[in-house]
C-alpha cells in the first residue's frame, strides 16, 4: 500500500521505528525518528486516517533536529480496540501512555490534524507544563464558545452518518477533506480501511469533544493552519477566532489546499511548521 506521497510505508519512515504497547484494552502502535536527546513532536492523526497522513512532515521534521513520534488512535489503521468508545480525554491519555513507553522529552511540541488537534488540545490542557508549543491542521477550537444551532448540528450528525452507506459517504468525505489526487487515494483506502463501525465509533466521540470554557486561553506558542478550501464544519471560522483568542498564536491559510493542507500542500505546510519551531 503506498503512502499519500506516492512512496511505500517503508520509504516515507525512513529511519522510523515501529512499537507497540497495550494500554486500557487497547494495543496501541506508534513509530519514533530521530535521536533519542532531540527535542519531541508528537503527532496525532484525523480522524479516519492513521499515522501515514504525515509521511511527507517526518522528513522535514527530523531534518530540521526533531525526535518525532506519530501513532495510530485507537480505532484507527493498525491500534485495534474492545472498549467500543472513543473520546478525546482517553485518546490523550492513551497519547501520554506512548510518550512515557517513547522516553520522549518532555516539554514537547504536539501536532495534529482535525481530531489530532483536538486531542493535542485536551493534552495541553490537562498536562501544560508538558507542552511546549501547539501546530493545529483544520482543527476546530474545543473550548470555543458553540452557538445553539452548532451543537444541535453536531448530536444531528450522529444520527445522519449511520443513515448514509458506509461506501457513499467515504467517497464523499474523502472529496471534501482532499484536493491531491494522491491525498485523496490515501483518505480513500484508509477510510475504507478502518471500517465503517471503527469511524462512526470516533465520531461520536468527536462530536461530544466541545467543552466551552469563556476564560481559557492557550499560552504556549501556537501555529494555527487551515486550507483555502477547507469547507468542513465551522474549521475555518473558529480557527480565526482561536487564534484571535490566544495572545501567541499565529494563522496561515495555505492557499489550494482543502481540509488536509499537510497533504495537499505539504512543501508549504512543511516551510511553515519548521521556521515556527525554529523560532
Amino acid at each position: 500500500m503506498t503512502g499519500p506521497d506516492g512512496r511505500t510505508a517503508t520509504e516515507a519512515r525512513g529511519e522510523e521505528t515501529a512499537h507497540s504497547i497495550d494500554v486500557s484494552g487497547a494495543r496501541l502502535h506508534y513509530w519514533t525518528a530521530g535521536a533519542a536527546d532531540l527535542p519531541g513532536i508528537a503527532l496525532t492523526h484525523g480522524a479516519g486516517a492513521d499515522h501515514r497522513m504525515f509521511d511527507p512532515q517526518i522528513p522535514a521534521l527530523v531534518g530540521a533536529g526533531y525526535r518525532t513520534l506519530r501513532w495510530d488512535v485507537r480505532y484507527h489503521g493498525a491500534s485495534a480496540s474492545g472498549t467500543g468508545r472513543f473520546r478525546t480525554v482517553y485518546a490523550a491519555q492513551d497519547l501520554a501512555a506512548l510518550l512515557d513507553a517513547a522516553g520522549m522529552p518532555r516539554p514537547l511540541v504536539l501536532l495534529g490534524q482535525s481530531m489530532g488537534g483536538n486531542i493535542a488540545q485536551e493534552y495541553l490542557r490537562r498536562r501544560p507544563d508538558e507542552v511546549a508549543a501547539l501546530v493545529a491542521i483544520g482543527s476546530t477550537c474545543s473550548t470555543l464558545p458553540v452557538t445553539r444551532g452548532e451543537r444541535c448540528r453536531l448530536v444531528l450528525s450522529r444520527a445522519l452518518m449511520r443513515l448514509v452507506p458506509y461506501r457513499r459517504l467515504t467517497r464523499s468525505m474523502t472529496r471534501a477533506s482532499a484536493k491531491a489526487p494522491g491525498a485523496r487515494t490515501y483518505l480513500r483506502e484508509t477510510f475504507e480501511a478502518n471500517g465503517r463501525r471503527s469511524f462512526l465509533t470516533t465520531w461520536d466521540g468527536m462530536t461530544r469533544a466541545l467543552d466551552p470554557s469563556p476564560d481559557y486561553r492557550i499560552e504556549k506558542p501556537e501555529l494555527l493552519i487551515c486550507g483555502e478550501h477547507d469547507s468542513t464544519g465551522n474549521i475555518r471560522s473558529a480557527m480565526e477566532r482561536w487564534s484571535e483568542r490566544d495572545p501567541h498564536s499565529e494563522f496561515h491559510v495555505i492557499p489550494g489546499a482543502g481540509h488536509v493542507a499537510n497533504l495537499d500542500c505539504p512543501d508549504e505546510v512543511n516551510r511553515l511548521t519548521v521556521a515556527f519551531l525554529k523560532a
